[in-house]
């Protein structure tokens, strides 16, 4: 049930997403444009740019706390 419950989550988020900017074809031009993107592309450029076991960390208890609260 938890994982249908992401999913639902997911598809509705998507669902804006291609309501309101014209879905994902122009996924480069949009990611630089989009403000509200703006904290967790940082954050994913800080994981990335460190190590390969922190940014497993990283990710890992992100996506944790972000998919179960």
């Amino acid at each position: 049930i938890d994982e249908l419950r992401h999913v639902q989550t997911q598809v509705h988020a998507m669902s804006h997403y291609n309501k309101h900017f014209n879905g994902l074809h122009d996924f480069a031009h949009m990611h630089d444009r989009v403000w509200f993107l703006s904290v967790p592309k940082s954050f994913f450029e800080d994981a990335r740019t460190a190590g390969p076991f922190e940014f497993l960390t990283a990710i890992s208890s992100s996506f944790e706390y972000v998919l179960t609260n």
